[in-house]
């Protein structure tokens, strides 16, 4: 069955609406705010916190080789994302309709079947870049996705801020645990009827299915072969890797602010505001300039803005230059959001693209890890300008690494890149 144009114009719609409801869910169901806050007044230790923090990594580690080759064996997509991602979310849910019965009464199991939970749900989490990016790039035209991307993540960043302002009355109005079984409650269904839009998607001609049938050991073998058969694909990887390290110090100006500059309680609440103001400016800017000169662009950009904040802070000292590189970084991190995963889909054949984006999410994730923890032991042990300088140079480092274009974007065959 041939797609329509209006079938084109359903999906596009849809994709928006998808990332409107996810920002705005994970605003419900934030795991560095909310669900911290939700751990600790549960008397969860500072080990407990952490690990719900951790497990979105590792949960998403862990199952990228079964995702992977589960997309790649699918001439059909979306009917199977739909009914992963409705099962990890009415899961959770579940877990969600329990804590007025056990929270108050049985704080220390509640808090285990909490961590259990939000483990369960965060190895679904490896779902979502393979099945996603290969639905995008099967239903939305070329020339449409940079501003399509930018446009709904400008549209959910925006009605974020209302969505966050909605958690803090939430927080003070309602009594404990109800309030946090209200919060996590909108979050779950905004993530279900987030799932809902795949299912109403038209996805109508079949993919080209690869008997993909490997183990662990495979699926890492097979890195190597992806990037002796894909020579782009490998550069853009290693430029991600260094600008997830420029974006690694998004964790360390509040906590530089309050050391360097005695910032209060008022000055350290900006830093979500200027997140916002920071994603809707970067998604708009970026998604236009990605259909005008390219994904290429958006991302050397981006991580030049990365590079940029660290000279910031060097260059100026104040209180008020902190907030100006940690717009500028998030601009690295939004544009990084936006492209990277379409300047992927520039440089693998649709069939082996979930391999891609999974090899990428697998790699750029676990140096994103090691980057952040490396930086505070960094701001510890040295200092937190120390932090800075390497952030500076790692997203400069980037940007040079992307701007080498190879001599030719000819794709070698599908047996270049290795049996998975």
């Amino acid at each position: 069955m041939k797609e329509t144009n209006r079938d084109r114009r359903r999906n596009s719609f849809l994709f928006v609406l998808d990332s409107i409801l996810f920002n705005n869910a994970m605003t419900f169901l934030s795991v560095n705010a909310v669900i911290t806050l939700f751990l600790s007044d549960l008397g969860a230790g500072t080990g407990e916190i952490v690990l719900a923090n951790a497990l979105v990594y590792i949960g998403t580690f862990v199952s990228q080789p079964f995702f992977a080759k589960k997309v790649m064996n699918l001439a059909y997509k979306k009917k199977v994302f739909k009914n992963i991602l409705l099962v990890q979310r009415f899961f959770f849910l579940a877990c969600v309709l329990t804590i007025p019965l056990f929270a108050e009464a049985y704080p220390r199991p509640m808090t285990l079947l909490f961590l259990v939970s939000w483990g369960i749900f965060s190895l679904f989490v490896g779902s979502y870049a393979p099945f996603y990016m290969s639905l995008f790039a099967k239903l939305v035209p070329e020339q449409h996705r940079g501003r399509l991307r930018g446009y709904g993540g400008g549209a959910a960043n925006l009605i974020a801020l209302g969505a966050a302002a909605l958690v803090g009355v939430i927080l003070r109005e309602m009594p404990y645990p109800y309030n946090y079984t209200l919060i996590f409650a909108i979050g779950v269904l905004l993530l279900i009827a987030d799932g809902l839009c795949f299912a109403w998607m038209k996805e109508s001609a079949p993919d080209e299915a690869v008997k993909a049938d490997f183990n662990y050991f495979q699926y890492f073998k097979a890195i190597p072969d992806m990037f002796r058969g894909f020579k782009p694909f490998k550069r853009t990887v290693i430029a991600f890797c260094f600008m997830m390290t420029a974006q690694a110090s998004l964790a360390y100006y509040g906590l530089y602010s309050v050391r360097a500059f005695h910032a209060g309680g008022s000055d350290i609440a900006l830093f979500p505001a200027i997140t916002g103001l920071a994603n809707i400016i970067s998604s708009i800017a970026f998604g236009i300039m990605a259909d005008r000169l390219g994904h290429r662009s958006v991302l050397v950009a981006a991580s030049v803005s990365g590079g940029l904040a660290g000279c910031l802070i060097f260059a100026y000292p104040s209180v008020w230059t902190v907030y100006a590189a940690f717009a500028l970084t998030n601009f690295c991190l939004n544009g990084y959001n936006i492209s990277s995963g379409l300047f992927i889909i520039e440089q693998i054949p649709r069939e082996r693209l979930p391999m891609g984006i999974s090899i990428n999410t697998m790699i750029t994730l676990i140096v994103s890890s090691v980057a952040t923890v490396g930086s505070g032991v960094l701001a510890d042990r040295i200092s937190f300008l120390s932090v800075f300088a390497i952030a500076s140079a790692c997203g400069f480092l980037g940007a040079i690494v992307l701007c080498r274009k190879p001599k030719s974007f000819e794709r070698v065959s599908a047996e270049a890149g290795g049996n998975p």
